[in-house]
């Protein structure tokens, strides 16, 4: 989110490594990507039935490189257009969004990189690879990468030197309450709050699929005035794939639920800014729903970012999972305003 804040990422504990290891050792390559518009009339119906979000393109991304795709993680850069996107795989995608009348229809500069480990050497294809939630945030100036790695349970940071290819990360020490999280299921989603917002700058972890007692997901506030659990009410089977926060505080989610019978379908959820607060059992309100059928996929990152005209941005994009029959899509909404509370009833005159 451009011109966010990190006041946690100065709080939190971090355990300092290795020095990073030079760029050019691993730094970005380019690599060709084919980025296909694509028309989705039924997702734009869906969008106004809702009456939250606003289409504003959608491309399908594809390359003959074999380390493309399986991207879960989305974010971008303090400029708003440079995108970055962490993969199950262990690598880190960087690309220019190419913009037409406010429309997405193209991306330019599309490299690729290893992520590195605590070594400064490429994490490899095990557990330890796979990187689900991004979250870039500037520190002392320097764009730093927040990046949560689901199967190890653990948070990195990568500070931008210039870039994140060649950084070598240094690890946040998770509160005694981030407990019992299963891998696979876990510390998917990262969010970080607005500075002026009322979790002033906290970091939000979101449990894929790791439920409480009461089958809800399991959700963390880092530092800030609220700190400590929270659960996000569970409904109809999706799993939380990514979070992100608005301007104004309110928390977006993304959720993801597959069926044999039906496909991938998606949700997006807002919750109110008020509402997150330690031992609250949270819900919001659904923004749209759509399933494959609205040429969507495995919807697994979500990126909020300022338009020209202060407007937000919302950009998903989806996990191919490094499968043939699947695909990675990029589609970009604009966050419409909530509609103004209803008129008071005048009592009719006697």
């Amino acid at each position: 989110m451009r011109g966010i804040t990190a006041a946690a990422l100065c709080a939190l504990s971090i355990v300092p490594t290795t020095q990073p290891a030079l760029a050019s050792e691993h730094g970005f390559v380019p690599i060709a990507v084919r980025a296909n518009p694509i028309e989705q009339p039924r997702l734009a119906e869906a969008a106004a039935r809702y009456g939250a979000l606003e289409p504003r393109g959608a491309l399908v991304l594809s390359s003959s490189d074999s380390r493309f795709g399986s991207w879960s993680g989305l974010d971008f850069d303090r400029d708003g257009e440079t995108l970055y996107a962490v993969g199950d795989k262990g690598s880190w995608f960087t690309a220019r969004l190419v913009e037409q009348d406010g429309r997405i229809v193209g991306i330019e500069d599309a490299m690729l990189a290893p992520i590195l480990d605590y070594n400064a050497t490429p994490v490899g294809g095990g557990r330890a690879s796979d990187a689900e939630g991004l979250r870039i945030v500037q520190r002392n100036g320097v764009s730093t990468a927040l990046v949560t790695f689901e199967q190890i349970g653990e948070v990195r940071t990568f500070a931008a030197a210039p870039d994140f290819a060649g950084a070598t990360p240094q690890r946040f020490i998770l509160p005694i309450f981030v407990y019992g999280v299963r891998a696979n299921e876990g510390l998917e989603s990262i969010a970080v709050a607005p500075a002026d917002s009322p979790l002033a700058g906290a970091i939000v972890l979101i449990a894929e699929r790791s439920l409480n007692l009461e089958r809800n997901h399991r959700a963390f506030i880092l530092n800030g005035p609220r700190d400590g659990p929270f659960a996000i009410r569970r409904t109809d089977e999706f799993d939380i794939t990514d979070a992100a926060f608005l301007p104004n505080g309110d928390l977006l989610i993304l959720e993801r639920r597959f069926r044999l019978t039906e496909g991938f379908a998606m949700r997006v959820r807002r919750i109110a800014a008020a509402a997150i607060r330690v031992g609250a059992t949270v819900s919001g309100t659904v923004l749209i729903q759509a399933d494959v059928r609205d040429r969507i996929d495995n919807m697994e990152g979500m990126a909020v970012t300022a338009g020209d005209d202060g407007e937000a941005l919302l950009t998903l994009i989806s996990d191919d999972n490094h499968n043939f029959l699947q695909h990675t899509i990029l589609v970009r909404f604009v966050v419409l305003p909530p509609p103004p509370p209803p008129l008071p009833r005048l009592r009719p005159q006697t």
